[in-house]
């Protein structure tokens, strides 16, 4: 055999067939049977693997585009690493695009990848445009959202409800009644809206009816800054109830700077559950969301609908509550 890389014009020179019909092989269409063992033949002599971004015409390339935000979440390895195992068991090969939060760029992407041909598609989201819905709208692609609920279209979310209602409800049990929340912008649906909305929910069931709000976001940095202003300030919280685990560590560290102790000078509850958080002392208290069944699900979501399965338009996954000691 020749040491040049083969190509498929190899392949058909040997099996003596046009390249049209060893595409049709290696797509999985049916050929005649002594031309398909001439070419299955050809392709072993060669170990011809087919590049399958060259397969532009086929109808199925065993690709799924994964579109994420960024790589700097706590969670996003976990996630990614549980779909990639997933699809790859069922024998697809996930393509990554990360956007470094570019909603823009977000959006472009998936038209990108259905001009790739992907068999589907999954965005893991942190916000929805009236950009996406146009984007999806115009797409005959399969499209999964993981993290926002699509209305119209088929999405995998966390339970932020019912996880923020049983939070507020454990921190009014434990006799707070001077609750704030630091949090994150509402134009984050699921974490903005819904969570906090469980929380406040949560509180008022347990007889707490106000809970002033702070606004930080995702990083640390951020919230500790915030969480400074707000313990050294003259109406400070009993607890603060936060949106993620890392704006959580960023109250941690203003505390201790303050030389202020939790649980019994202020309170701290967050939602994550990462293994850090059992680090802290005390040890955080909690909401753990299943991301790996959540990401798992997306996926067998993403490869029915390319079957053209129906299948369920907002699935919530559940979640674990941490006591910690932080409350």
């Amino acid at each position: 055999m020749a040491e040049h890389r083969s190509t498929i014009n190899d392949v058909a020179k040997r099996a003596g067939v046009s390249k049209s019909t060893v595409s049709r092989y290696l797509n999985g269409k049916s050929i005649r049977e002594g031309n398909y063992d001439r070419i299955k033949e050809a392709v072993e002599y060669y170990h011809f693997k087919a590049n399958p971004f060259a397969r532009l015409s086929a109808k199925r390339s065993n690709m799924i585009g994964v579109i994420l935000p960024g790589f700097d979440s706590t969670v996003t390895p976990r996630v990614l690493t549980a779909m990639d195992k997933y699809l790859r068991t069922k024998g697809y090969t996930p393509l990554f695009v990360n956007t470094e939060g570019d909603l823009d760029f977000e959006v472009r992407s998936m038209d990108n990848l259905e001009r790739m041909r992907m068999d589907g598609i999954v965005v893991v989201a942190s916000y929805l445009t009236p950009a996406h819905r146009t984007q999806v709208a115009g797409m005959h692609t399969p499209v999964v959202f993981l993290g926002q609920v699509f209305e119209g279209g088929a999405s995998v979310v966390n339970d932020d409800l019912a996880a923020g209602e049983a939070l507020g409800l454990y921190v009014a049990g434990r006799g707070y009644r001077k609750v704030g929340c630091l949090w994150v912008t509402e134009a984050d649906e699921a974490v903005g809206r819904r969570r906090k909305e469980g929380v406040r929910k949560g509180l008022a069931g347990g007889g707490v009816t106000e809970m002033p709000c702070w606004e930080a976001d995702f990083t640390f940095e951020t919230a500790y800054a915030r969480a400074r202003e707000i313990l050294s300030g003259p109406d400070r919280p009993e607890a603060l109830v936060c949106a993620t685990d890392r704006i959580a560590y960023g109250v941690y560290k203003a505390a201790r700077e303050l030389g202020l102790r939790i649980p019994e000078d202020i309170a701290v509850a967050g939602f994550g559950g990462y293994d850090t958080s059992e680090l802290l002392s005390p040890p955080l208290t909690t909401v753990r969301f299943d991301v790996e069944t959540a990401a798992c699900v997306c996926a067998d979501t993403v490869l029915k609908m390319c079957e053209g399965e129906p299948v369920s338009q907002t699935q919530l996954v559940g979640y674990q509550f941490l006591p910690g000691g932080s409350v």
